[in-house]
């Protein structure tokens, strides 16, 4: 567990495949959600907005805090003029620095062999695309390289005895880093009660380990508790950025038993991520109540994954260490505690694929025990030498993806044709370019997949009022207005329609249904259709 890599070389050859994987991004330029929360975001434009960043959401909206990542992108901002080619190129470093951190973990727990393969694995693996080639993603490298070094540098203190209060106030820092560059942050105490429980345990003293730990994880627990307390100073009980559309109408033992059907996707990504995209959801992805075959396997796939790190716990720790890594690390985001803003995202399986590959090279160190002859060690350098380059050609093609607006949404509805999301904010960015006719295509495509997320109706009936066809959008608005009518802006475009075909008298039942709802912001429209015939876009 001690054991230190030699020489320079592991650190050239992993450095460079990683950036063999991940430079093609260097031409990226801002794409997604890169544009509110950085092009489009003020705060970030310069380093002399930090205290505001501090006491700012993540998002322009307020949802989330994430400050030391908003803080970085101050200073990448302010260091390359907001040029993309400066963040791009942060995003790259961050990418070589958590795979090199990753393979530091990996040589304290495995022998150097698989300890290599695994590094290298790592670098070149797909899934992390997502999370390097859009610039936000760097809220996934910082916290994953936070919480790297913090349980990198708990393995080989603790393997050299007590940790001394300096030592312990680093893992803290480590921590509190992780968990302001991203809510994933908030693992970092359990992977390392995981560590010492699997690595540390089996190669220490029992007798030795309560009183060396309960230092440690009292502060790792104060760590926890100030960020909550910060979180609430700074954006108020708020919940976040809310569950994903398709989680909203299910109770939690409903929206549990639709995760299951997620779990192969997990697995697939993790270890074969032959196909990638942006975007998932129904009704490709369908999270419902209901149970069929892919939940099926969801359970399979649990319980297998469980058995065996049961079984490896004591036998195999390293394979027990990266099965705990993987399932802690996809808790936040596997929507079984609460319901959160996604139902799959690539980027948020960064974190959980630093344990699938530990536990990836524990196998190999169990094969090697089996079979230790050189012909073996060939075999299996070989077989993953095609993978990680197969790895690396396939990331290195797919950051391509990001280099634009335009390449990423035709890219985008291409990659996920049965996604109803991928088309509707594919909509809205043709929308918002100007391209009312192009736009129409992807909202109709959208609505025909999916009518459960009433920025569908809305989105379809302004495409259709802004080429002045509102014949055509008021059916679809006033869909939308009937399936979720505690939603305004449906409605808002619906009395602009009603009001450009003349129908004075329908707009003003909707506005009146509107502020019996509550809604009153329509009690202006109300006022000016009882006084005069209101013109065109008259509603609110």
């Amino acid at each position: 567990m001690t054991a230190r890599p030699a020489g320079r070389l592991p650190w050239v050859l992993l450095a460079s495949l990683t950036t063999a994987a991940s430079a093609w991004s260097l031409g990226n330029g801002f794409v997604y959600d890169d544009v509110p929360i950085i092009l489009q975001n003020p705060l970030v434009h310069q380093l002399g907005s930090a205290a505001t960043i501090w006491r700012s959401g993540y998002w322009p909206t307020g949802l989330l805090y994430r400050p030391v990542t908003s803080q970085l992108f101050a200073l990448e901002w302010t260091l390359g003029g907001g040029h993309p080619l400066v963040f791009h190129l942060v995003s790259v470093l961050l990418a070589v620095a958590t795979a090199l951190a990753v393979w530091r973990l990996a040589i304290q727990v495995l022998p150097p062999l698989p300890a290599a393969l695994v590094g290298a694995l790592f670098a070149v693996h797909p899934v992390h695309v997502e999370a390097v080639a859009n610039v936000v993603g760097q809220a996934e490298l910082l916290a994953t390289l936070f919480g790297l070094l913090a349980v990198e540098r708990y393995v080989t203190w603790r393997a050299e005895g007590a940790l001394s209060p300096a030592r312990r106030i680093g893992l803290a820092a480590l921590t509190l880093l992780a968990i302001l560059s991203k809510e994933t942050g908030y693992v970092v105490p359990f992977l390392l009660a995981v560590a010492e429980l699997t690595i540390v345990r089996t190669r220490v003293p029992k007798a030795s380990s309560a009183p060396v730990v309960a230092p440690v994880f009292t502060l790792q627990l104060s760590v926890i508790v100030a960020a909550i307390l910060l979180r609430i100073i700074v954006l108020g009980p708020t919940p976040g950025a809310g569950p994903a559309v398709a989680l909203r109408s299910l109770a939690a033992g409903e929206r549990i038993v639709g995760m299951l059907a997620v779990v192969p996707q997990w697995v697939r990504l993790l270890f074969w991520p032959e196909h990638l995209q942006a975007e998932y959801g129904p009704p490709a992805l369908a999270v419902t109540g209901g149970f069929g075959l892919a939940h099926l396997l969801g359970v399979v796939i649990l319980l297998g994954a469980f058995a065996l790190m049961a079984m490896m716990w004591r036998r195999h720790p390293a394979i027990a260490f990266g099965l705990a890594w993987t399932a802690i690390a996809l808790l936040p985001v596997s929507n079984l505690l609460t319901a959160t803003g996604v139902i799959l995202a690539e980027r948020t399986l960064f974190l959980p694929s630093v344990g699938a590959m530990l536990a990836l090279g524990g196998v190999m160190e169990l094969f090697l025990a089996l079979y230790d002859r050189l012909r073996a060690r060939r075999g299996l350098c070989a077989i993953t030498g095609a993978v990680v380059m197969a790895g690396a050609v396939l990331s290195a093609r797919r950051q391509s993806v990001w280099r634009s607006e335009e390449v990423f949404f035709h890219q985008l509805e291409s990659d996920a044709p049965r996604t109803y999301r991928a088309h509707l904010v594919a909509s809205v960015h043709y929308s918002a370019t100007g391209r009312h006719p192009e736009a129409e295509r992807p909202a109709r495509r959208g609505l025909e997949l999916y009518q459960g997320d009433p920025p569908l109706y809305a989105q379809l009936g302004q495409v259709l009022r802004v080429q002045r066809r509102c014949g055509e959008a008021i059916p679809f608005l006033s869909d939308g207005v009937q399936r979720f009518p505690d939603r305004t802006v449906a409605r808002s475009r619906l009395i602009e329609c009603l009001l450009a075909v003349g129908d004075t008298a329908k707009a003003l039942t909707v506005a009146k249904q509107a502020v019996g709802l509550g809604q009153s912001e329509f009690s202006r429209t109300i006022q000016r259709l009882q006084t005069k015939p209101a013109p065109e876009g008259a509603a609110r």
